[in-house]
């Protein structure tokens, strides 16, 4: 007889689900090559830092956008097919990016990249819902493995081709190009239904149908998504103020953040096999804290690093365990859910960094940084609170 975890649960993983992986994956990528290309664009092209800056904001604003229209665009197509449309906005928008002369059309570039680029986003978690069965959870965990482990390369790629006469534009057009294929394969592929299923073509997609409750999911995952960014974005400057660290140590120094949370994000899929979800994010939050906690509080430089570390594992399974209680919290309404994942992701990009660095003008950095533990301490106690809240309803 078959049991029902097995009918919905394959065991093996499919192409299809590999190129979900992948196609989240070269987005994670290009909202990690953004900020070294413009940094090589601001010589180019004579920008100062507030026009540098809207740069990030304008991705930022492209994946609100989606956040807020995407719910309506996956109610006329599949997941597949807005996933495709991922593609080619991803090779459209590295291609402006690379090929402007102006502001303008490098702006565009980002925004198209940050809009449409981020339908990965949206429908990731609901296409590996549909192909994993009861263990997406562990479908959307490994996919943000893998993309943590692929982003780590924009930096090191962008300072690789731009310390050679071929400048750095490979390392944008290169994914952008391998991007735009799989998208042209899932658009024009039959194997790629532009049909939405039965049991959703129903759905309002809509997110004033969603329960009360996926808005404490929502905000949990809006935090998640700040204390990342909070961190990669000001860590180094953290660092140049209060522990005296050159520039270009305490800039590299930042990508031992990101190891943290590739080594946390490989660990946690593991541990996900054998443990309670619950125990593995309670876990760490713990090892957040404490990460963040030596981080700040140490005077020595290898110590303060060593906290980083420690931050960026307790951070990693954050973000993919906050979309999977997004899905569950929605319920039926999971395309609204969907582009809802979207919209917290671009409101915490664009809003807490630039309020962060607002905050370090009026009261210095040092004690501007403090605002990152706070939203992760807050954020462990809404976490803590759903969690009492559904044990109680059992």
């Amino acid at each position: 007889m078959t049991t029902k975890s097995e009918t919905i649960a394959p065991k093996k993983r499919g192409a299809r689900v590999w190129l979900v992986y992948l196609m989240l994956s070269l987005f994670g990528y290009t909202l990690n090559v953004a900020g070294p290309a413009v940094a090589y664009l601001r010589d180019e092209l004579n920008l100062n830092f507030t026009q540098s800056g809207m740069h990030t904001s304008a991705l930022a604003l492209g994946m609100i956008l989606m956040g807020l229209v995407g719910s309506a665009l996956l109610k006329r197509m599949s997941e597949w097919k807005a996933l495709g449309l991922s593609g080619l906005g991803m090779g459209l928008g590295g291609l402006l990016l690379v090929i402007g002369k102006s502001p303008i059309l490098t702006l565009f570039g980002l925004f198209i990249m940050g809009a449409v680029g981020s339908l990965a986003i949206s429908t990731n978690p609901a296409i590996l819902a549909d192909e994993m069965g009861e263990r997406s959870p562990l479908g959307v965990s490994e996919a943000n493995t893998l993309s943590a482990i692929i982003s780590t390369l924009a930096p090191i790629a962008v300072g690789f081709f731009g310390a050679r006469a071929i400048t750095w534009r490979p390392a944008v057009y290169l994914p952008g190009i391998l991007a735009s294929i799989l998208g042209l394969i899932m658009l024009i592929s039959p194997k790629f239904s532009w049909k939405k299923k039965p049991e959703t073509t129903e759905q309002k997609a809509n997110l004033t149908q969603v329960p009360g409750k996926f808005w404490l999911v929502f905000t949990m995952l809006v935090l998640s998504v700040a204390v990342e960014f909070c961190t990669i974005y000001w860590a180094s400057d953290f660092m140049q103020a209060n522990l005296n660290m050159p520039k270009e140590s305490a800039t590299q120094v930042v990508s031992l953040f990101l190891v943290g949370m590739v080594i946390g994000r490989i660990v946690g899929s593991l541990l996900l096999h054998k443990i309670e979800r619950n125990k593995v994010l309670l876990s760490s939050f713990a090892l957040g804290i404490l990460g963040f906690a030596i981080f700040w509080l140490s005077s020595v430089q290898s110590l303060s690093i060593i906290g980083l570390f420690i931050a960026g594992m307790g951070v990693a399974n954050l973000y993919a365990s906050m979309i999977t209680l997004c899905f569950e919290a929605a319920g039926k309404e999971r395309a609204a859910a969907g582009a809802a994942t979207t919209l917290a992701s671009g409101v915490a990009i664009f809003a807490l960094p630039f309020a962060l660095g607002s905050l370090a003008d009026l009261i210095s950095i040092r004690y501007a940084v403090l605002l990152i533990p706070f939203l992760f301490l807050v954020l462990a106690l809404l976490f803590i609170f759903n969690m009492r809240s559904e044990q109680k309803k059992v």
